[in-house]
């Protein structure tokens, strides 16, 4: 039987990604404090399902568009530059 071996950030399937969680749990203190307003987000779950959605408070849905606008360039640009990071 083989082993798996894990090399640099990769995460396993069915392992928790310790960078992901301490992001999420970063924006839930700060949604909990009401410093954020709102949230658009994509997540990609095992075996690549997607999904996106949002919420916010009153107010906040131009921002938080701009917000969306300012990402769907920045990501792209980090790909295309081989940016690992968010």
């Amino acid at each position: 039987m083989s082993n798996v071996v894990k090399f640099g950030k990769t995460v396993l399937p069915g392992e928790a990604n310790s960078d992901l969680v301490e992001t999420i749990e970063g924006l839930l203190s700060q949604a909990k404090s009401g410093e954020l307003r709102a949230l658009a987000y994509c997540t990609v779950r095992e075996n690549n399902v997607i999904g996106t959605g949002w919420d916010g408070s009153d107010g906040t849905r131009y921002p938080l568009g701009t917000a969306i606008s300012i990402l769907s360039v920045r990501y792209p640009t980090a790909v295309m530059d081989g940016q690992d990071e968010a």
